[in-house]
């Protein structure tokens, strides 16, 4: 072999050793491994994504007590077929086992669905990229599936959502995150939920018996080594036809229920097998971005996180983190529902131009859900709030993309949240801007540091006279606040870098730590708002006759508690006498310590009363949570099962010896109609010390008993 030989054959194998390098997948399969996963630029930087549940279940559109997930009322249908099955009666004309969920499926047609609007819409509102259900819980599949014949090519609306949106997201430049949600579909139509072996409902079963092919729509029941393989082959194919760029997964309960504590290294063999094929298909998914050169991502959904600490960004249905943490997102509501639900109560759109700056602000992403119609149409609530979302960003827009956070999230005093870019500071203000301000923070600044302020979206782009003082930058806005509203953004150009990296709790525990909890049934724990036509009353008196329109009167309702209480006994909380004393009391902070009153028959309830004596100058204020269910039978203590009414909180008001409460529908309406109605007592903090709660009396106006 000559010189020149050697020389060519050395080359070659250089350049295949090279070859051979290039092709090693970045990821081993180990969670250590993926621990190392990089946040993408296009996440980071994008901040603001919308989340879309659309499915089967929007058919519905209802869910008992109006509040809630919707999307879970399939399986409600079955587990709570004492309020179900008469409203499908009326709705469909039968109900299960001779019509069940299955039977919903042909009225979900999407007949008015547009993807390329969509999509143009979703662009112009801000949105940087998208999150659509692909597969929720109840086992159906809107995209073209050749493992399951309930997809939404073959069924329904016979065309492939997942598909056919992302091809649209993709000429309009956004990302796409077709999210997956069939961790918890084997116990979803079961008898008991998040347990290794299950059993499917009775109707369930029988519906399957009557109809062979529903049994792949229900089933399979139980956590096999079958299920798990399919779950993946699912994703899998997802994965293959659509290449995604986010693999977003929900909440996974068996990791920690039915005797399991998988991060914690106990495990079932079926959840151990699970959790190993899930680390499996995340190092899958994360080699094939990595092969195709795409940057792509992965969420750690829950409180009880699903994977190790740094596998993805932390996420929770609206998280509001306290504090700037390691990356997260929060997958945010506009109403209760994530699905559509007829009449659903939304938060102002004051409240969701604030949350998002606040989370954007503590190192978050803002994932806002929309749950379209059957039919593909958005609901006009939730088009608002898009519209109010696309002005305010596009006035604001710098002061969110691309941003950091700052070395504090936030300033109270001053209603006043905080992103950065580059040497530039933006203070959000979170109240119109009509008196001067003050940044704090003496050392922070210094006069030949800050090179100008002016408010984003003032008409004509003035500069705002600041100056430096002895507690920080002070801001004198202009008299006109600009096109703005809900949040102005007056932006600080600095002469150096804002943004402080070494202010994160990067603890997941510590930071997720006093966050809102998430029901995993899909139950609805937000801010208590007080049923719709209704008006909390409020008196006070000396004396125990002294009340002139929250009269106390003997009732003739039976009164219970779900715990002990000391001092007088129930009975006399229903006898019409206030005296002088304490009242049958719940320890404190126990604190769902609650009374019932059976009202013996659903009837329609106009007010429900409470008064309480100032005993010894404490005790004195009521805070209760008001709940009310027509069922036949006593429905127990579980809170779920009910319908929330709404909160009286008399802490604040002025003090006396007695003080009556009332939760009052307006003149001509009622709350609703109910047999039992509950008081459930929560810590009256004074001092910074629970105190006990005590009711001297507990009383309804209700009317006829229904026939």
């Amino acid at each position: 072999m000559n010189h020149t030989s050697r020389a060519l054959l050395l080359i070659l194998l250089a350049s295949a050793c090279l070859r051979t390098q290039a092709a090693e997948p970045p990821y081993d399969g180990s969670w250590e491994s993926l621990q190392k996963m990089p946040v993408p630029a296009w996440f980071d930087d994008g901040k603001i994504g919308i989340f879309i549940h659309w499915g089967p279940y929007s058919v519905i559109g209802y869910r008992k007590g109006g509040r809630g997930y919707s999307e879970h009322v399939p399986k409600m249908f079955y587990a709570d077929s004492a309020h179900y099955y008469p409203w499908m009666q009326e709705r469909w004309g039968a109900t299960p086992p001779e019509f069940g969920y299955k039977d919903v499926i042909p009225e979900f047609k999407a007949e008015s669905w547009d993807p390329d609007a969509w999509a143009k819409l979703f662009a112009d509102v801000g949105f940087r990229y998208c999150v659509m259900t692909a597969e929720h819980h109840d086992g159906w599949a809107n995209w073209d599936s050749d493992l399951t014949p309930w997809n939404a090519m073959d069924k329904g609306p016979q065309r492939d959502l997942v598909g056919d949106l992302g091809k649209a997201l993709k000429k309009h430049g956004l990302k796409y995150a077709p999210s997956y949600h069939r961790e918890r579909h084997d116990t979803f139509f079961a008898k008991r939920l998040y347990v290794v072996n299950a059993e499917p409902q009775d109707h369930i079963a029988e519906e399957i018996r009557r109809v062979p092919e529903a049994a792949s729509l229900y089933g399979p029941f139980g956590l096999t080594k079958e299920f798990v393989d399919d779950y993946v082959a699912r994703w899998k194919e997802i994965q293959t036809k659509y290449q995604p760029d986010f693999l977003w997964m929900d909440d996974i309960p068996i990791w920690t229920r039915d005797g399991n504590q998988v991060l914690a290294g106990k495990a079932k063999p079926e959840v151990q097998y699970f959790y190993d094929q899930c680390r499996l298909m995340i190092t899958d998914f994360m080699n094939d971005g990595a092969a195709r050169g795409a940057e792509v991502y992965v969420n750690n959904k829950g409180g009880n996180r699903n994977w190790p600490d740094g596998v993805g960004c932390l996420e929770k249905d609206n998280l509001k983190l306290k504090v700037i943490g390691p990356k997260w997102e929060s997958c945010t509501t506009f109403g209760t529902s994530f699905g559509y639900l007829e009449g659903d109560r939304y938060k102002s759109i004051e409240d969701v131009i604030h949350e998002m700056v606040e989370v954007i602000s503590r190192n978050g992403n803002f994932l806002v859900n929309i749950g379209p119609k059957a039919d593909g149409t958005i609901p006009e609530p939730q088009m608002e709030r898009l519209m109010a979302m696309k002005e305010w960003l596009k006035i604001n827009g710098e002061a969110i993309y691309g941003t950091r956070y700052w070395k504090v999230s936030e300033q109270k005093n001053a209603h006043l949240a905080f992103t950065t870019k580059g040497k530039t500071l933006y203070a959000i203000r979170l109240r119109e801007p009509t008196a001067a301000f003050t940044i704090e923070d003496r050392a922070h600044w210094l006069a030949s540091g800050v090179k100008s302020v002016r408010l984003l979206g003032h008409p004509y782009d003035a500069a705002v006279d600041w100056s430096i003082g002895p507690d920080g930058l002070n801001i004198k806005p202009p008299r006109n606040p600009g096109k703005s509203k809900y949040a102005w953004v007056f932006e600080i150009v600095t002469d150096r870098d804002q943004h402080v990296p070494n202010v994160i709790e990067a603890d997941a525990s510590k930071a997720l730590s006093g966050t809102k909890e998430v029901d995993l049934d899909g139950h609805d724990f937000g801010p208590i708002r007080n049923i719709a036509g209704s008006s909390v009353v409020i008196e006070t008196a000396e004396k125990a006759d002294g009340f002139r329109r929250l009269m106390p009167r003997k009732q003739s309702f039976a009164v219970t508690a779900n715990q002990r209480t000391n001092n007088d006994p129930i009975a006399s909380l229903a006898d019409g006498q206030l005296v002088r004393g304490i009242g049958p009391v719940f320890s404190n902070g126990v604190r769902n310590g609650a009374y019932k009153m059976d009202l013996g028959a659903v009837r329609p309830v106009s007010a429900i009363i409470s008064w309480s004596h100032n005993w010894k100058g404490i005790r004195g204020f009521q805070k209760v949570v008001l709940y009310g269910s027509d069922a036949a039978k006593d429905p127990g203590w579980d809170l779920k099962s009910y319908v929330l009414l709404g909160a009286i909180d008399t802490a604040g008001k002025p003090r006396a010896n007695f003080t009556a409460a009332s939760l009052r529908a307006d003149d001509g309406k009622s709350l609703g109609k109910f047999r039992w109605i509950v008081w459930a007592v929560s810590p009256a903090v004074r001092n910074g010390i629970a105190e006990n709660t005590a009711f001297q009396e507990l009383a309804v106006e209700a009317g006829e008993a229904s026939k």
